[in-house]
Parts: structure tokens; C-alpha cells; sequence
């Protein structure tokens, strides 16, 4: 493991650090993707008593030798000191995923470093997700998940959401396939501006909508807004708490356009309750406690989404990435709800709460481009969906 601690009184520009920065290689996802995940799977579904004992393949990369060298910087020179000092914690913050990263398969530190990365669920929002899973869901705006009469397969939701994009003015952006998507049938990466798809994928028309409002209106809107922004870091991934923004300025989008169905909300709150007292028991138990309510093959899906990054799931231990779903939904929704200004604002970068301020400071530029309901409705009709 590299153990972080600043040590040099090296002052670089924005320039520099951004250039070694961007030469981490930090594909958690690809990582934490076991390399043995359907044979185990097997084994699980042949038993009645197993529990995965998934294996990882790490990356090979130079990442201590960077970090040592971001190490010795103390501050940015041309910048503002608040954004000095959030690239000094990014820095931190990259030191922290490449230990993860490096633990792969050990379930204590991967358990240790993620709780301390993005945080255990709160009683509360146990309890708010608890509330969902028993259906009690009149305080948000869901529609109704209707059965419809086909499903768009690859080649027309790679046409729908490549037209799309050109209806933004989005022509450096492009929609591929990707065999690498392990989680997702879909995911945004910015730094090549691409929205991947996975081969075998399919949407209702509901879903469809849906899956553009979440990664174009909210990812890809983000990671434009946060390249004009003048700091280059907040058109991607930066310090963990802007996760909870991301993820649920994603959610609230959902609900905004009328695509949020309950199925979507509680697979949200799944993972919070998961979360919230599943670190001490088996993949075996978390799956048994899930098939009250959920399908088999769904139940897996959820306990493999916090059991991953752990080698052997029988023993104690979580990977808590996934409770920025949930908590940031809520999180957003109350603070909107509070300050309806604060959704514009929340556009000017893949940011957190705490750098709305540099937007309302001038640090920052307002967004360029925020996602406009009565548009993306139009943009919709035309695509015929």
C-alpha cells in the first residue's frame, strides 16, 4: 500500500499537476470485475450453501512513482487557494482509490477504505429506504412502469442517442459499443466523449427515455459544463463526495421528466438497506434476506454489486459505493426543494454542494448548457420515443 504524506514545498501550476494527474491509471470498474464472476456464479446457483470466492487481475501501472511526485506539491500557483486546495485533495483522494485498488480481493481494507471513502448509511436513510422497499412511495413523483409494445435493441438506441447528442450540438461526442461493461449496459466516458453501450443491450421506450435523461442530460451535461469551467478536473471524476451529486441530480432529472418508475427508486433504496447492515454477513445471507422481494437473478445482481472488490464473500465485508444512489437523490431533492436556483448552479461541473459557492462567487462560470425539460420533451418527439 502507498502511504500518502506530503513531504516536498513543491508550488507547480494547474497545468502540471492536471498533466500528472491524468496519468493515473485508476479503472476501479474494470478492476473490481472479477475475472472468475460466471464461474462462481455457477457454483452459487448449483448450492445452497456457497458463497463466491471471487478472483481480480490488477492493472499494471506506475501509479506509486506518480504519487510520490504529487506528494511533494504543497500548492497550485496560478489558481485560487480554495481550488488549490481542492487539488491538493484530489491528490489524496487518487492516492486513496490506487489502495483500493491495490486491495482488491482482501475484504477488510477494501471494506475499511470504501466506508471511509463514501460513508455508511445513516438510520435514517435506512429507514427512508426501507420505507420504499415496503412501497411507501407517495412523497415522490413515479409513473407507472406500463408492459409496451417492443424494445429498442442496440443499433436503434445507438441512432436515438447519436441523434440526440447532434440535437445538443454535440458532434465530438459519439456512441459506441463496449464488451467492458460489466455493471451497466450503459455508461459515459468523458475522457474519450463517448457514450458506451453493451452489445446485448435493450430499452422500453420508457427506459430509453430514461437512460438519455440520466447519462446525457445529467453526465454528459456535466462533464461539458465542467471542461469550460477552467478547471479541467470537474469534467470528470474528482473528490468522492461530487458523486452524491452526480449520481443524484441523475435521479432527481428522472423524476423532473416523468421516467422515474418505482422499480428504479427501489433499486436505489436496495442498495442503501444492503449497505446499511449487510457488512457483517455473508453473500450467501444478503442474497436469502433479498429473494423476499426480488427475483433470484436480481437478488444475485444486488448482493454481487456490494460484494465486489471482496475475495472470499462468505467472509464479513462490503464495498459501499453504492449508496451515493439513494443519499444523493434525497440529498438533491431536499436541497432543490429549499433553493430551486441551487439546480442551475449544481450544472457548472461535475461538482459537490461545496463548490456551489465558487459559482455563485464568480470562481467559476455559470453552466453553459442545463438540461431544459420542455427541449429534451421536443428532441424526444422528434426521435419518436
Amino acid at each position: 500500500m502507498f502511504i500518502f504524506s506530503r513531504r516536498g514545498k513543491r508550488v507547480v501550476t494547474q497545468e502540471e499537476v492536471v498533466a500528472k494527474l491524468d496519468l493515473l491509471k485508476l479503472p476501479t470498474s474494470y478492476v473490481f470485475t472479477p475475472i472468475n464472476l460466471d464461474e462462481e456464479k455457477q457454483k452459487f446457483i448449483e448450492s445452497e450453501t456457497y458463497s463466491p470466492n471471487f478472483k481480480y487481475k490488477p492493472v499494471k501501472n506506475v501509479n506509486s512513482s506518480l504519487l510520490r511526485e504529487l506528494a511533494d506539491i504543497t500548492s497550485i500557483s496560478d489558481v485560487d487557494p480554495r481550488i488549490s486546495e481542492f487539488y491538493l485533495k484530489l491528490i489524496e483522494s487518487k492516492s486513496e482509490v490506487n489502495d483500493m485498488l491495490n486491495a482488491v480481493g482482501d475484504n477488510r481494507l477494501i471494506t475499511e477504505i470504501s466506508r471511509k471513502r463514501f460513508g455508511r448509511p445513516s438510520a435514517r436513510l435506512f429507514k427512508n429506504a426501507s420505507l420504499v422497499l415496503r412501497g411507501k412511495v407517495s412523497n415522490y413523483d413515479l409513473v407507472e412502469q406500463k408492459k409496451e409494445g417492443r424494445e429498442y435493441e442496440y443499433a436503434e438506441i445507438e441512432r436515438i442517442m447519436t441523434k440526440f447528442l447532434g440535437e445538443l450540438g454535440f458532434s465530438d461526442w459519439t456512441v459506441a459499443k463496449s464488451g467492458r461493461i460489466a455493471d451497466e449496459a450503459m455508461k459515459v466516458g468523458v475522457k474519450r466523449k463517448e457514450v458506451l453501450l453493451s452489445g446485448d443491450i435493450s430499452r422500453s421506450k420508457i427506459d430509453l427515455r430514461k437512460s438519455i435523461v440520466h447519462e446525457i442530460g445529467t453526465h454528459v451535461l456535466r462533464s461539458y459544463n465542467g471542461i469550460h469551467s477552467g478547471v479541467p478536473v470537474l469534467y470528470k471524476s474528482n473528490l468522492p463526495e461530487y458523486q452524491d451529486i452526480e449520481e443524484g441530480l441523475a435521479t432527481y432529472n428522472e423524476e423532473l421528466m416523468k421516467v422515474l418508475t418505482f422499480d428504479a427508486l427501489k433499486r436505489k433504496a436496495t442498495f442503501s438497506w444492503l449497505l446499511y447492515w449487510g457488512e457483517a454477513v455473508s453473500f450467501r445471507d444478503l442474497y436469502n434476506a433479498m429473494t423476499a422481494f426480488l427475483a433470484k437473478n436480481l437478488a444475485f445482481d444486488f448482493a454481487y454489486r456490494v460484494k465486489r472488490g471482496l475475495g472470499d464473500t462468505s467472509l464479513p465485508g462490503l464495498y459501499y459505493k453504492d449508496v451515493v444512489y439513494f443519499r444523493g437523490y434525497r440529498r438533491v431533492r431536499k436541497a432543490i426543494a429549499k433553493d430551486s436556483s441551487l439546480y442551475e448552479k449544481l450544472y457548472a461541473g461535475k461538482i459537490s454542494m461545496k463548490q456551489v459557492s465558487w459559482v455563485e462567487d464568480g470562481l467559476i462560470p455559470k453552466a453553459k448548457l442545463v438540461l431544459d425539460p420542455e427541449k429534451v420533451n421536443q428532441i424526444f418527439k422528434r426521435l419518436g420515443i
